[in-house]
């Protein structure tokens, strides 16, 4: 399965100029071959909080549409990171997939809202859990930004079978190491795949992102990396029987002992 990331830098609350990019983007690009694009959190707005509201789509629309048209036309699924979205009760963070054929596959809400951005100022957290959902007959899960931070996230969707697991985010510069080095531990303690898409850029709001996409494989090895600082795509080769191998070698699942697990 052969995966391409794009990062690049997010125009500031203009959603027209960002879906222009990213059609740009994807028809600049070798996709030849490619299974699956993945983009970054937020990418249509980037964190203009503040006009949020002004923002987002409705259920997806018409963001959804736009990507639509772009998997049919270049026959790739998109994980189209996430956007900010309206479906009544205010506006949730929301990731989506969509397949070859434009077809709706998933959508995930982010349930855990950052402080340290002032999200929970003025979006509200997802009411769903995390759930798989299937590209070309393989078990995925998505996830948002500071979702990274909790284990537990990540450890209900590879019980649920899920072989990769694509993080969207708009991670800030001083906190890379936190990025790469949990990146690389979701990887190794779930013995799955972790591709991660990020942005670059400083914002009005002074906040700097710290670029780093990357392709981990289930032995924690980085198979492709971004810079800090440049719009790039990375692309990976994921060999999903590989999986099989590493989970016999050290077999973590079935050696787990969930009675001994207090929070369980």
């Amino acid at each position: 399965m052969k995966i391409k990331v794009f990062q690049f830098e997010i125009h500031f609350g203009a959603v027209e100029e960002n879906i222009q990019k990213v059609e740009e983007l994807f028809n600049g690009a070798s996709l030849e071959n490619i299974d699956t694009v993945v983009l970054p959190e937020m990418w249509t707005t980037g964190y203009d909080l503040e006009n949020i509201d002004k923002h987002a789509t409705e259920n997806l629309h018409p963001v959804f549409d736009a990507m639509a048209k772009l998997a049919k036309r270049h026959d790739v699924n998109i994980v189209a990171g996430s956007v900010a979205n309206n479906k009544g009760k205010g506006v949730l963070n929301t990731a989506f997939v969509v397949d070859r054929q434009g077809k709706f596959v998933h959508e995930y809400s982010k349930i855990h809202l950052v402080p340290m951005l002032n999200e929970p100022n003025f979006l509200i957290g997802g009411e769903n859990s995390a759930d798989v959902f299937e590209i070309d007959g393989e078990k995925m899960g998505v996830v948002i930004c500071y979702d990274l931070r909790f284990p537990e996230l990540f450890r209900d969707l590879s019980l649920e079978g899920a072989k990769v697991i694509y993080v969207v985010a708009e991670w800030p510069i001083e906190r890379t190491e936190h990025w790469l080095t949990l990146l690389k531990a979701r990887a190794i303690e779930n013995q799955c795949y972790v591709v991660a898409s990020n942005t670059i850029g400083t914002q009005p709001t002074g906040t700097t992102f710290a670029g780093n996409s990357l392709i981990v494989n289930p032995f924690g090895e980085v198979l492709a990396q971004a810079t800090s600082d440049e719009e790039v795509a990375i692309e990976g080769d994921l060999n999903l029987e590989y999986i099989k191998g590493i989970r016999k070698d050290i077999p973590i699942f079935d050696s787990r002992k969930k009675e001994f697990y207090k929070f369980l």
